[in-house]
C-alpha cells in the first residue's frame, strides 16, 4: 500500500512539473474590452499595457504594468500593476481567461503569437504605437498560422500603420542601420488598380505623410501555402517586405518562407489598418 502511494505521488509530480507552459509578452493599448477585465478604471490616463501571460493546461497567471510612458525609455512616468490567476479554457483556435464572473479571449494565431480580442471574439486593432499582439517568450520556428476564415477584398486605397522591431527586420530586408535601432515605425498606404483590382503602387512613410516626402514602391499579391501574401518592393531594401493578410484589418509580417515574425515585450511585428485617406501634398 505505501509503495502504491509513493507511485501515486511521483505520478501527480510528474504530471505537474511536465504539464505544457508557455509564457507570452507584449505591449499593447488599453481598450475597454481589456481595462474591464485587467480591473483598471475607464477613467485612468494609460499610454499602454504591458503584458506577461503564463499558459499551462488549465490555468492562467497574469502579471501588467501600465501607466503613462516615459519619454526615452520603455518604461512608466507612473507604474501601476494587475496580477492574478484563474482557469484557462481551450475552444478550438481560442483561449478564454476566466477572473469570476468575466472572460477575456485570445486567439492563437500560431503557437508564438496571441492576439487580444474584443468582447465579440474579434481582433482588437491597434496604432502607430503600439498594437494586441503578444510573444511567445521562447519561440520555435513554426509555419503554423490560424486566423478567421472570412477574408476580405483588397480596396483601391488601403492604410496600414504600426510599429515593429528594428534589428531583425532590418537584416529581413537588406536594410542598413545602426545598433542603437530598436524599433521601426511603418506607414503603408496600398492602391489598387478600381478596374483590374491589381496592385499599383504604395506610399511609405515620410514627414507628417506628405505625399511629396513619401517613399514610393511597387507591391504584388502572392500566394504561399494557401495564405495572401502582400509582396512589397522598394529601392531602399535589397528584399522585399512579406506582409500576410489576415482579414481587411491586420497584417503579420513574415520572411521570405512565409512564417511570422516573433516580437518581443515592446513591440510585435503587426500592421493595423486605419484611415483610409490621400495624404496631403
Amino acid at each position: 500500500m505505501k509503495l502504491i502511494t509513493l507511485l501515486v505521488v511521483a505520478l501527480l509530480i510528474y504530471n505537474n512539473t511536465t504539464a505544457k507552459e508557455a509564457v507570452y509578452t507584449g505591449s499593447t493599448l488599453a481598450d475597454r474590452d481589456v481595462r474591464v477585465f485587467l480591473g483598471i478604471s475607464l477613467t485612468d490616463s494609460i499610454d499602454f499595457i504591458r503584458w506577461k501571460i503564463t499558459l499551462n493546461d488549465s490555468r492562467y497567471s497574469l502579471n501588467c504594468q501600465y501607466g503613462i510612458s516615459k519619454g526615452g525609455t520603455p518604461g512608466f512616468i507612473n507604474e501601476k500593476k494587475a496580477a492574478f490567476s484563474g482557469p484557462l479554457l481551450k475552444q478550438e483556435k481560442y483561449f478564454v481567461l476566466k477572473r469570476g464572473n468575466k472572460s477575456f479571449y485570445l486567439f492563437q494565431v500560431n503557437d508564438n503569437i496571441l492576439h487580444l480580442l474584443d468582447k465579440n471574439k474579434e481582433f482588437l486593432i491597434g496604432d502607430g504605437g503600439y498594437g494586441y499582439a503578444l510573444n511567445n517568450i521562447t519561440p520555435s520556428k513554426s509555419s503554423q498560422v490560424n486566423y478567421p476564415a472570412k477574408q476580405y477584398p483588397e480596396q483601391p486605397l488601403m492604410a496600414f500603420q504600426g510599429r515593429t522591431p528594428c534589428q531583425e527586420l532590418s537584416k529581413l530586408l537588406g536594410r542598413e542601420t545602426t545598433p542603437a535601432c530598436n524599433k521601426m515605425k511603418w506607414y503603408f498606404i496600398l492602391y489598387t488598380d478600381p478596374s483590374t483590382k491589381k496592385p499599383t503602387y504604395f506610399l511609405r512613410g515620410g514627414r507628417q505623410y506628405k505625399k511629396a516626402t513619401m517613399t514610393k514602391g511597387s507591391w504584388a499579391i502572392v500566394q504561399k501555402n494557401g495564405r495572401t501574401i502582400y509582396e512589397l518592393h522598394s529601392d531602399e531594401w535589397r528584399n522585399p517586405l512579406y506582409l500576410l493578410k489576415a482579414g481587411d484589418k491586420i497584417l503579420f509580417i513574415a520572411d521570405d518562407d512565409g512564417n511570422l515574425l516573433v516580437g518581443d515585450e515592446d513591440f510585435s511585428y503587426t500592421l493595423y489598418r486605419t484611415i483610409d485617406k490621400e495624404p496631403s501634398q
